[in-house]
């Protein structure tokens, strides 16, 4: 059986459905294939014991009225309410070598004042970084589409990297730790990710943090209903084995044998999966050879629990850090954690620890050895954060493993925004077959709705 759309999009992820919307809405008749059963897997998150744990959401910059997020919300007609998050220490960032803690604040003269009374000796080169962070995301025309930016030959991830910035600026350690510690929410060390891109992630928490009313199930009803109001098919349990084309059509062809022909294919997958499903002369060979050799991000171990009823953090989000060199916090060496608290009663937990991706597979001892590296970080959060371990009940953990059950592929964010690394294009050789994600242009949620702008901007 051959189905004809004029857009078909493979991958029902952030990106894949922003693409689906931006496709339906400029006219064309559009599908969604989906190998899991629901859309937005990763997102929609889970409840155990009436809390609801964030698996694919948790907070995001640029969601303030006039802002990119409700610019982008109301163009793909989602009904989404974005709340602010507690201005005075919605982070707070603990360096383990010192035991020093610092709390982020919202707005950037705040921001600039704790920093200076907390590093003094650095209040100069604090004031240059902050005006350099905000020139940097400032210039970014995925950010300032609403102020009519559209400029997308810009390229965010070109050098300098992270790092060498703040080298050039601070000398204190725990300074630049706690200016990089934010690399968890975008998977690449400070050494590899470009200082712009970093910029474009993390800069607008700086002025504002934001989370949205309902999290990942308002998010995941949000697209439910408008790709229904835009008339865009969606068929679930459709795994996608090829694709291949027949004069000016791209053939996608689905494992159960369905077959749907379009003049416009994107593809919402990882880059990876990508050159196994696309025809051989998608890239040149070279090209392609540098993607494979791409590095994905590190994935994430999480434990999840419940407060008990009496107990209730009122800072969103914990980064407990075991080197004040962040860039050794990717390599493995320590558990260093990122503890997520939702604002609702009984407030869930989420403490999360980067691992390395491919050293989680489901297995003969993979039961074992996920329940004993579970309880090597219960007894560490019950050393590090006994106000947590005494007033809460773990529930379920998870690894990379599971991440790829659900999302079918990685066990992060995807491959490494590594500035000295190829970058990934959207464009293909292949005249209407195009490729978005997070692995293209930049991760998170924002960034993948950033990739589905870019490549709605080429598809003809």
């Amino acid at each position: 059986m051959r189905l004809n759309y004029d857009a078909v999009v493979i991958g029902a992820g952030i990106s894949g459905l922003t693409s689906a919307l931006l496709m339906a809405r400029r006219g064309k008749r559009t599908a969604v294939l989906e190998a899991r059963g629901n859309i937005l897997p990763l997102m929609r998150g889970f409840a155990r014991k009436g809390a609801h744990f964030e698996t694919g959401f948790h907070y995001a910059s640029n969601l303030e009225e006039g802002g990119f997020g409700p610019y982008i919300f109301a163009k793909l007609g989602l009904d989404l309410k974005p709340f602010p998050l507690p201005r005075e220490g919605y982070d707070e960032i603990r360096l383990l070598p010192t035991g020093r803690v610092f709390k982020m604040v919202c707005g950037a003269d705040g921001l600039q004042k704790k920093l200076a009374e907390s590093f003094p000796q650095e209040s100069a080169a604090i004031n240059a970084y902050l005006e350099k962070t905000a020139a940097a995301a400032a210039k970014s025309a995925y950010l300032n589409m609403q102020n009519g930016g559209e400029d997308f030959d810009t390229i965010i991830d070109s050098p300098p990297a992270l790092q060498e910035v703040l080298d050039a600026h601070f000398k204190s350690p725990e300074l630049k730790a706690i200016l990089s510690v934010n690399s968890f929410l975008h998977g690449t060390p400070p050494e590899k990710i470009s200082f712009a891109q970093h910029c474009c992630i993390t800069c607008g928490l700086y002025k504002s943090a934001w989370g949205i009313e309902g999290g990942g199930r308002a998010i995941n009803a949000a697209y439910g209903a408008a790709l229904k109001n835009a008339g865009v098919d969606i068929f679930l349990n459709g795994e996608a084995v090829a694709i291949t084309r027949e004069g000016g059509q791209k053939i996608i062809i689905l494992k159960d044998g369905r077959q749907f022909a379009c003049d416009a294919c994107i593809a919402a997958v990882h880059p990876k999966i990508f050159l196994r499903l696309a025809p051989p002369e998608v890239y040149r060979e070279g090209y392609k050879t540098r993607l494979l050799d791409l590095r994905e991000t590190p994935g994430f171990f999480a434990l999840y629990g419940v407060l008990n009823k009496e107990t209730f953090f009122e800072t969103v989000n914990i980064f407990a850090v075991r080197d004040l060199d962040v860039n050794k916090i990717f390599g493995g060496g320590g558990k260093s954690y990122y503890i997520n608290f939702s604002r609702s009663r009984p407030q869930a937990v989420s403490i999360i620890s980067l691992v390395p991706s491919d050293s989680w597979q489901r297995g003969p001892d993979y039961k074992t050895k996920k329940a004993a590296f579970a309880l090597e970080i219960k007894k560490d959060i019950q050393t590090l954060f006994p106000q947590i371990a005494d007033n809460i009940e773990y529930l379920d953990a998870s690894t990379p493993a599971t991440m790829r059950a659900y999302c079918g592929y990685g066990g992060g964010y995807g491959l490494m925004h590594d500035v000295n690394k190829t970058k990934i294009l959207p464009i293909t050789k292949i005249p209407g077959l195009y490729l978005t994600g997070q692995s293209v242009i930049a991760p998170g949620f924002l960034g993948a709705l950033i990739t589905s702008l870019a490549v709605d901007r080429v598809v003809k």
